[in-house]
C-alpha cells in the first residue's frame, strides 16, 4: 500500500472520519472520498506532500476550513464542494502555488472576496457559487489572466468596482465561462473600452440572470465570436436587442425574458445563429413580427414570446422546419394564431402553452397527436364544444384549459401516474363528476378524481357541474388544493376528505351541499384556507378545530349556511387564524372574549408573512353586503377566496400576503361587544352588524388601527360613538346605523371624510356632521363628560368588584340598624321616643298650618 498513487472511495456513503491507516500511504497523487457521509478532515492528510487531485466533495464536513491543505504544495486540482465549510479565512490558498482547480460552492463561505485569489495566477476553474459572500467583486480578479471558468452565482455581492459589470472582463481574454448570476447586482452590463486589452475571446458562456443590471444591450456583445450561451433573464434591462448579437453563429442558447426589452425582434437571429437551441424573450415589451429566419434555426427546442407585444400571424409554414422543437409558448401577444384542427406538425412537444391568444376554435386535433405532451396551456382563449370524453394525452402532468366555453361532460383522463395538475375552471362543463368510464368494457363507475393517484391540484370551479362529490378522496392522497366552487353540486361533503394529510386549500363554496360539516373534514396540518360559504350545510361549527389539529389554518369561511348553536372558543386556539367569515348563518350566544387574543389579528401584516393580500382597485359606496370575487388564475401555490369587506363589491387580486378580517354579520349573536376585540390592531375589517348586540361600542376601539371598514350596523348598541373613534387613520367605510347611539358623532382626522350621513341614520340620538340635525351648543360642551360618565358607569357595571361592595354595604347597613334594636334596650327607648317626638311635632305644625288656610 506504500506505493499506491490512484484511491477512489468515492460513492460508497462512508461514514465518521476517514480511516487512520491510509497514514503511511504518503506516495498518492489521486484520492477521492467524495459522496460520502464523513464528518471531518483527517489529520493524516497534512502528510500527502505528493498528492494532486482531492475530491471531499458532496460530504458533511464542517466549520472552518483546516490549514492541513498548507502542506499540501503538488494539488494542482481540490474540490471541496457541497459541505458546510463556514469561514472565509483561506490565507492558506497561497501556498497551493500549482493549483489549477478549486471548487469551493455550495458552502456557508461569507464575507468579501478574500484577497488571497489575487495571487493566484495558476487557475483555471475557481467556482465559489452558492455561498454567502458579499461586498463588491474586486478589480484584481482580472488579473487572473489564465482563468477559464469563474462561477460567482448565487451569492450577495452587490456590485462590481467601477460600476460596469464587463470591468472584471478586461484582462481575462482566455475566459470561456462566466457565471454572475442570482446576486443583488446593479449596474450595467458596461462600455467597450473595458475590453480593450484583449484582441481575441475565447468566452462561451455568459449567464448574469437574476441580478438588477440595467443599462442597454450594448452592441459589442457581438464580438465574443464563440459564445454559445448568452443568459440575461431576470434584470430591468432596457432598449432594443442588438442586431450584432443575431451575428453569433455559435450561440446556441439566447435568454433575454423578465427585462424591460422594446423595439423588435433582429432579423440577423435566423440568418446567422443557424444553431440556436433555446430562444426565448418572454416577459418583455417587444413589438414587431417574428423574424422568418427564425423559423429556419432547426435545431430550435424551445421557442419563448410570453407576454410580448407582437403582431403579424403565426402560421403553420413558420413551423415546417422545426422538427427538434419540444417546448412552445406564444402566450399573451397581439399576433393572430393561424393554426388548422387538423394540422400535422413536424414536432412532437413537451410544453405547449398557448394562453391568451384569442384562438377561437373546437380543441384542436393535432394537440390529440402530441403523445409526449407533459404541459399543456390553453387558458383564457375562446375554445368551444365538446371535450373528447376520453381525454387522448396520456403523458399529462399538467393541463389548464380553463376560461374557455368548452361544454358536455368533465372529461375522463386515463390513468396516468404523473398527472399532479388539472385546471377546468371557467368553462361550461356539465354532468355529474362520477360517470362511467368510456373506455371500459363494463358500466363500471369511475370519477376524475378516483383513479388519479398523482393528483395534488385539482380545479373545477364555475362550471354547471351536478351531481354529489365523490366520496373516494382517500385514493389521491397528495392532494394540496381543491376547488370545486360555484357549481350545481349536492349531497353531503364525503367524509372520505378527512383522509388528504397534505391538503392546503379546500372551497366547496357556493353549492347546494347540505348536511353536517364533518368533523374529521381539513384534518390536514397543512390546511391554510377552508371555504365552504353558500351552501345548506347545518349543525354546529366543528368544536374540534384547535391548534394541535389545525395548527396552519388562517383562513375558515362558512358564510352563508344554515349553522347554528354558538361560536366555539376552540376556535381561539388556531394560532395563525387571520379571517373569519361566518355571516349569514344561524349562530346564537355572545361573541367569545378569547377572539381578542387571535395571534394571526393582533398585528399588522408584514411583507415576509404568507397568506391573502387584497389590492383595492375601485369601490362605490353601498348600504347592502355585496360579494366579493376574486377571479384571477392561480397556481398550486397561490390562494384565493371571497371577501365581503366596506359593504361593496371590488376588485382584488391574490398572492401570498395578509388579509385580516373579522365577519359575524346577520347571526342571532347577543350581549355586548367584548373589549378584548379592541386587542385585534391587525384587524382590516370588522362586521357585526345585524345582530342583538346591545352595550356600548369599545372605547378602546381607536387602538386597531388597521382598521379599513367598520359595520356594526342593524343592533341595538346604545351610549355615545367613543372619540377614539378618530385615531382609525386607515378608516374608509363605516356603518354604525340603526341602533340607540345618542350625542354627538366624533369629528376629526379621517372621520371627516367619510360625509354619507346614512352610515349614522336610525339613530335618533346622534346629532352634528354629516347629520342634518346639528348639536346644541350644552350638548356638544357636555358630550366628553357625558361620554366618560358613561364608559365608567358601563366599567362598574362589568366589574364584579362593584356588586360585592353594593351588597356588602346593603347587608352592613341594615344590621347595623336591626341589630341594635333588638339587643339594645336604652338604644330601643332612645330610637322610640325620638320618632314619637317627631311625630308629635309634624301633627302641631300641619294642623296650626291648616286653620291658617282655613282662616
Amino acid at each position: 500500500m506504500r506505493k499506491l498513487q490512484h484511491l477512489d472511495l468515492s460513492s460508497n456513503l462512508l461514514e465518521g472520519p476517514p480511516p487512520h491507516g491510509f497514514a503511511n500511504v504518503t506516495s498518492l497523487r489521486y484520492l477521492s472520498l467524495s459522496s460520502n457521509k464523513f464528518s471531518s478532515i483527517p489529520l493524516w492528510l497534512r502528510n500527502m506532500k505528493k498528492l494532486e487531485h482531492l475530491d471531499l466533495s458532496l460530504n458533511l464536513l464542517e466549520g472552518p476550513l483546516p490549514l492541513v491543505f498548507a502542506n499540501m504544495t503538488s494539488l494542482t486540482y481540490l474540490d471541496l464542494s457541497l459541505n458546510r465549510f463556514a469561514s472565509s479565512i483561506l490565507l492558506w490558498l497561497r501556498n497551493l502555488r500549482r493549483l489549477e482547480y478549486l471548487d469551493l460552492s455550495s458552502n456557508l463561505l461569507e464575507g468579501p472576496l478574500p484577497q488571497v485569489f489575487a495571487n493566484m495566477t495558476s487557475l483555471t476553474y475557481l467556482s465559489l457559487s452558492s455561498n454567502i459572500f458579499s461586498g463588491s467583486i474586486p478589480l484584481w480578479i482580472q488579473n487572473m489572466g489564465k482563468l477559464q471558468n469563474l462561477d460567482l452565482g448565487r451569492n450577495n455581492f452587490s456590485q462590481v468596482e467601477g460600476g460596469s459589470i464587463m470591468a472584471i472582463l478586461g484582462n481575462m481574454c482566455k475566459l470561456k465561462s462566466f457565471d454572475l448570476s442570482s446576486n443583488p447586482i446593479g449596474g450595467e452590463i458596461g462600455a467597450h473600452h473595458n475590453l480593450s486589452k484583449c484582441t481575441t475571446y475565447d468566452l462561451e458562456d455568459l449567464e448574469l440572470y437574476d441580478n438588477m443590471i440595467g443599462g442597454t444591450l450594448p452592441s459589442w456583445l457581438g464580438d465574443f465570436k464563440s459564445l454559445r450561451t448568452l443568459i440575461i433573464y431576470g434584470n430591468v434591462i432596457e432598449g432594443p436587442i442588438p442586431i450584432s448579437i443575431g451575428s453569433l453563429s455559435y450561440l446556441e442558447e439566447l435568454d433575454l425574458s423578465s427585462n424591460n426589452l422594446t423595439g423588435t425582434l433582429p432579423d440577423s437571429l435566423g440568418d446567422n445563429a443557424r444553431r440556436l437551441r433555446v430562444f426565448s424573450v418572454g416577459g418583455n415589451s417587444i413589438n414587431g413580427t417574428i423574424p422568418e429566419g427564425l423559423g429556419q434555426c432547426k435545431a430550435l427546442r424551445t421557442i419563448d414570446l410570453l407576454s410580448n407585444n407582437l403582431q403579424g400571424v403565426v402560421s403553420e409554414s413558420f413551423f415546417a422546419n422545426l422538427s427538434c422543437l419540444n417546448i412552445l409558448d406564444l402566450s399573451s401577444n397581439s399576433f393572430e394564431v393561424n393554426l388548422s384542427s387538423n394540422w400535422s406538425p413536424p414536432f412532437q412537444l413537451f410544453e405547449l402553452i398557448l394562453k391568451s391568444c384569442k384562438m377561437k376554435m373546437q380543441f384542436p386535433q393535432w394537440i390529440g397527436k402530441q403523445t409526449k405532451l407533459n404541459l399543456l396551456d390553453l387558458s383564457d382563449n375562446m375554445f368551444f364544444g365538446k371535450l373528447d370524453p376520453l381525454f387522448p394525452l396520456e403523458h399529462l402532468g399538467q393541463v389548464n384549459i380553463s376560461h374557455n366555453q368548452f361544454t358536455g361532460p368533465v372529461p375522463y383522463f386515463s390513468s396516468s401516474s404523473r398527472l399532479y395538475s388539472i385546471d377546468l375552471s371557467y368553462n361550461l362543463l356539465s354532468g355529474p363528476l362520477v360517470h362511467s368510464n368510456p373506455s371500459a368494457k363494463t358500466d363500471s363507475v369511475g370519477a376524475l378524481v378516483c383513479h388519479l393517484p398523482s393528483l395534488r391540484f385539482l380545479d373545477l370551479q364555475r362550471n354547471n357541474i351536478t351531481g354529489t362529490i365523490p366520496d373516494c378522496w382517500g385514493y389521491s392522497e397528495e392532494f394540496e388544493y381543491i376547488n370545486l366552487s360555484s357549481n350545481n353540486l349536492s349531497g353531503i361533503i364525503p367524509i372520505s376528505m378527512g383522509q388528504l394529510t397534505y391538503l392546503r386549500f379546500l372551497k366547496l363554496s357556493n353549492n347546494s351541499l347540505q348536511g353536517p360539516i364533518p368533523p374529521t373534514l381539513g384534518s390536514s396540518s397543512n390546511l391554510q384556507i377552508l371555504d365552504l360559504g353558500e351552501n345548506k350545510l347545518v349543525g354546529n361549527v366543528p368544536i374540534n378545530w384547535v391548534g394541535k389539529t389545525h395548527p396552519s389554518i388562517q383562513i375558515l369561511r362558512l358564510r352563508g349556511n344554515q349553522l347554528d348553536g354558538v361560536i366555539p372558543p376552540t376556535l381561539c386556539s388556531l394560532p395563525l387564524l387571520q379571517f373569519i367569515d361566518l355571516a349569514h348563518n344561524n349562530l346564537t350566544g355572545t361573541i367569545p372574549r378569547c377572539l381578542g387574543h387571535l395571534i394571526g389579528m393582533e398585528s399588522p401584516p408584514s411583507n415576509d408573512q404568507s397568506g391573502v393580500y387584497l389590492n383595492f382597485t375601485n369601490h362605490d359606496i353601498a348600504l347592502a353586503p355585496a360579494p366579493i370575487y376574486v377571479a384571477d388564475y392561480i397556481d398550486p401555490l397561490e390562494e384565493s377566496t371571497i371577501v365581503v369587506l366596506k359593504g361593496v363589491e371590488l376588485q382584488y387580486t391574490t398572492t401570498l400576503k395578509y388579509v385580516v378580517n373579522l365577519d359575524l354579520s346577520c347571526n342571532a349573536l347577543v350581549g355586548s361587544i367584548p373589549d378584548e376585540i379592541t386587542n385585534l390592531s391587525g384587524l382590516i375589517g370588522l362586521n357585526l352588524s345585524y345582530n342583538h348586540l346591545t352595550g356600548i361600542i369599545p372605547k378602546k376601539i381607536g387602538e386597531m388601527t388597521s382598521l379599513e371598514s367598520l359595520d356594526l350596523s342593524n343592533n341595538n348598541l346604545s351610549g355615545t360613538i367613543p372619540s377614539t373613534m378618530s385615531d382609525l387613520t386607515s378608516l374608509s367605510s363605516i356603518n354604525l346605523s340603526n341602533n340607540k347611539l345618542h350625542g354627538q358623532i366624533p369629528t376629526g382626522r379621517q372621520l371627516q371624510t367619510l360625509t354619507d350621513p346614512s352610515s349614522y341614520e336610525g339613530n335618533p340620538g346622534l346629532c352634528g356632521d354629516p347629520l342634518p340635525n346639528k348639536c346644541k351648543t350644552s350638548q356638544s360642551g357636555n358630550q366628553h363628560q357625558q361620554e366618560r360618565e358613561e364608559h365608567d358607569k358601563e366599567d362598574d357595571l362589568k366589574n364584579p368588584l362593584f356588586y360585592f361592595v353594593i351588597i356588602s354595604g346593603v347587608a352592613t347597613g341594615f344590621w347595623g340598624v336591626v341589630g341594635s334594636l333588638l339587643l339594645k334596650d336604652r338604644f330601643r327607648f332612645a330610637v322610640f321616643q325620638f320618632m314619637d317626638n317627631v311625630a308629635d311635632y309634624l301633627y302641631v305644625q300641619i294642623m296650626v298650618r291648616l286653620n291658617r288656610f282655613r282662616n
